[in-house]
């Protein structure tokens, strides 16, 4: 997403149709906050290496099915903050290998 896009979904008046420009800022913010955890160690699941060729819609597959069944398991996690889950899946699926850290 460029400045410009952030724009374009930032200028509405409508506090509804604002929503996406509130939800990617949030998500930015959150995940600055879970990559400080991971920087410091605070994270159970370690530090990810993300590959450079994974596309934005696997990332969106592996969320929604760790999702599902996590709440189907654990339906008390839905009060858990969802940047906690992201980052646990994308670190559980590309953890860094000891020697690259």
């Amino acid at each position: 997403m460029t400045a410009g896009d952030l724009q374009q979904i930032c200028s509405s008046a409508n506090r509804d149709v604002d929503a996406p420009c509130r939800f990617y800022i949030m998500g930015i913010v959150q995940g600055i906050n879970i990559g400080l955890g991971m920087a410091d160690g605070k994270v159970a699941s370690g530090r990810p290496c993300i590959p450079d060729d994974v596309q934005d819609s696997k990332f969106e597959m592996l969320v929604k099915a760790k999702l599902g069944a996590d709440l189907m398991v654990n339906p008390g996690d839905k009060e858990l903050p969802a940047s906690s889950l992201v980052g646990a899946v994308i670190a559980t699926t590309f953890p860094c290998n000891k020697a690259r850290q």
